[in-house]
């Protein structure tokens, strides 16, 4: 199916902040698409690492926000929602600084709104992008009993070439612009981590699908490496905590039965932060826990 830019309209929304390293070839990825964008709106997060003026510079064509302070993945990605609708797009691309994308990426994206109407959202397959035969995710899910992120990923077999419905679309989303007229962007509670979660849930429930598709193709610039990886994600146990427990106060199937795996959860943090010396992540998982408990 060939799509034409005359007859639909795609606008990328890139929050970032202090992440120029990562943010140069995710930009020059979304201008090599073969679908070309309407625009690409980047909210800087009140970078002090010089962002704005380098994106300025060597990224002229794109609309620039920047804020004086850090809003968060979610606080971004709104305020690039709210530029972007200025434009009336049929699709907003919400796409992580992080990312990089390959140049048909969205020109698949958007195959599957057409073969079925109540697609809302659209994934691509993400490889890491330091090992381009690794999987780092091909749609996600949660068990709603326990809290447990599911990741479908690891070396690509071709058991993922499938394009199918899934709960998550991680990182990189393709929005139809009916499903922000019925789900108000992503809950700013969560400032970063389970925010694509909560926003494919609340968009399930609006009556729409989120839908893996496996030809679309992009890259995570993340570490590899376990012991990077590990170490990496014991640097967020305050948001692993607390919004764990905020998504599953929302979704789960059984909020108090969920509540008897937040000691299985500490033991495991536990265990990974004295493993790769990380005290202090057990401190804010605590913290962020109790926060989430708290929360209304």
């Amino acid at each position: 199916m060939k799509l034409s830019n005359k007859s639909i309209s795609v606008v990328a929304i890139v929050p970032t902040y202090n992440s120029w390293g990562t943010l140069e070839p995710c930009l020059k990825s979304l201008q090599r698409q073969t679908f070309k964008l309407k625009d690409v709106v980047v909210v800087d997060n009140g970078s002090t690492d010089g962002t704005s003026q380098k994106v300025r510079k060597q990224f002229p064509g794109v609309t620039l926000v920047t804020l004086r302070e850090n809003t968060g993945v979610t606080g971004g990605r709104n305020k690039g929602i709210e530029i972007a609708r200025k434009l009336k797009p049929d699709f907003f691309l919400v796409f992580d600084h992080d990312m990089v994308a390959a140049s048909q990426m969205t020109s698949e994206l958007l195959i599957p709104f057409f073969d079925k109407g109540e697609v809302g959202i659209t994934t691509p397959k993400i490889y890491y992008w330091d090992n381009k035969n690794i999987i780092w995710a091909a749609g996600t899910d949660v068990n709603l009993w326990t809290g447990q992120t599911i990741f479908r990923g690891g070396k690509d077999n071709g058991q993922f070439e499938i394009a199918q419905e899934v709960a998550v679309a991680p990182a990189v989303l393709l929005v139809k612009g009916e499903v922000l007229e019925k789900v108000s962007g992503f809950d700013e509670k969560y400032f970063a981590t389970y925010e694509d979660t909560d926003f494919c849930f609340r968009t399930k429930k609006a009556g729409f699908l989120t839908f893996y598709t496996p030809k679309a193709i992009a890259y995570h610039k993340i570490p590899y490496d376990s012991q990077v990886a590990m170490r990496r994600l014991l640097e967020r146990t305050y948001y692993i905590g607390r919004n764990r427990v905020l998504f599953m106060k929302k979704f789960a199937k059984s909020y108090p039965f969920f509540l008897l795996f937040i000691p299985i959860y500490l033991l495991y943090y536990l265990c990974i932060s004295l493993k790769y010396s990380r005290p202090k992540a057990i401190p804010a998982l605590i913290r962020g826990t109790f926060s989430g408990l708290i929360e209304t």
